[in-house]
């Protein structure tokens, strides 16, 4: 496959790898576990993208140029338009902006810094392909 196809399909070198991440909240603690899962990822310098409950967060202003993948603007656009009932948690994926992906390091320090703060049951894959 050329080069330039392999690129527009995300495909050998050009696949990106993040992240997921599914917690159960409520309407109580969403909005507290959603700044403590963005304190984590700001503090190893990744990006959170997602949301739950009628939360929503994504990317700031100086992030305008990130390409986002497939499955995340899927997941923003499912949690946008869906009623706060649907998702009885937080779901989202958390990406090195302008990276391939994010080091085995970065991302054991993420889980166990969210064992740590979250203290709830999670879900958690730390290498999943975002495009497909």
């Amino acid at each position: 496959m050329k080069r330039r196809i392999r690129k527009k399909l995300h495909k050998d070198e050009f696949q990106q790898f993040g992240i997921s991440l599914f917690t159960s909240a409520n309407a109580d603690n969403a909005n507290e576990m959603l700044n403590a899962i963005t304190n984590i990822a700001d503090k190893n310098n990744i990006l959170f993208i997602g949301g739950g409950l009628g939360y929503l967060t994504m990317p700031s202003e100086e992030y305008d140029n990130l390409d986002i993948p497939t499955k995340i603007g899927t997941l923003i656009t499912s949690i946008a338009l869906s009623n706060e009932e649907q998702l009885d948690g937080i779901m989202g994926y958390f990406i090195k902006p302008f990276e391939k992906e994010i080091c085995n390091d970065v991302a054991e320090k993420v889980k166990s810094e969210l064992e740590t703060a979250l203290k709830t049951e999670f879900k958690i894959n730390l290498r999943i392909d975002l495009w497909y």
